[in-house]
């Protein structure tokens, strides 16, 4: 299997149909073997999706109860079968041709982890918010760099790609499961010295944000705050991941 798309999904049946087969067409254009996996994380019977409605290469995984965005995508990743493997959002908010370039980067470049980055000069991404959510990434962007994850400025983008041997290595340490798993992920790659390749992305489309900044934005940041202390208890020590960069990852970034 040449890549896998890990695409969470809350009671959005209709948008997510819809979105799915256009997926589906796109990448049947350019790659021979992949597959889509929709992880449903816990929606009501009547937004569940059917899979004899969608293309044969979606595989639909369903929780029966609500886990949180950050679950459901590790569900996927560890399930998915692709060489690479990428997470988006189901209303594929970005411009679909930054998949095959991630997918490029990775086969072809070396690189074993590549992320969207609405901040990069490049990216066409503020233009099409609402002004309230412009200040409010802002804001997150610029919390998480000063106490988190300094150098990076926009964790929470939603396209990030993996190699298959980083993402079965990284998932089953993560600890976190609705939003901000994002700013865990970064965390563990900046201390496991992996590198990071940021790409632009094009805003195309946004049907919702299921994220409420009243709502959410303390749990995230109390969430957050948890990481290094959870890093330096041992709590994220891996096996699997020391072992990763004593192979191939080395061999590959030393020629």
């Amino acid at each position: 299997m040449d890549l896998s798309i890990v695409l969470p999904a809350y009671n959005c049946k209709n948008m997510a149909e819809r979105h799915l087969r256009i997926l589906h067409d796109h990448l049947a254009e350019v790659f021979a073997a992949f597959e889509i996996l929709v992880v449903d994380d816990g929606s009501r019977a009547e937004e569940r999706l059917d899979p004899a409605a969608l293309p044969a290469t979606v595989r639909v995984i369903q929780l029966e109860k609500n886990c949180g965005k950050g679950a459901a995508v590790c569900r996927g990743m560890l399930e998915a079968k692709g060489a690479v493997r990428i997470f988006t959002d189901i209303d594929l908010p970005y411009e679909l041709a930054a998949i095959p370039y991630a997918y490029a980067l990775i086969k072809d470049k070396g690189f074993h982890f590549v992320a969207g980055d609405r901040f990069l000069p490049s990216s066409k991404y503020s233009n099409t918010l609402p002004f309230t959510r412009q200040i409010a990434s802002r804001i997150f962007s610029k919390f998480v760099t000063l106490f988190i994850i300094g150098g990076i400025y926009d964790s929470q983008c939603g396209f990030k790609a993996f190699a298959a041997p980083l993402a079965e290595a990284l998932f089953p340490l993560l600890t976190i499961k609705r939003f901000s798993f994002d700013v865990e992920i970064y965390y563990l790659l900046l201390k496991y010295n992996i590198v990071i390749r940021r790409i632009p992305v094009c805003l195309h489309d946004q049907e919702r944000s299921t994220v409420n900044l009243l709502k959410h934005s303390i749990p995230m940041a109390c969430r957050i705050m948890t990481i290094p202390f959870k890093w330096y208890s041992g709590k994220y020590s891996s096996g699997a991941m020391r072992k990763f960069l004593d192979g191939p990852y080395w061999e590959k970034a030393a020629s």
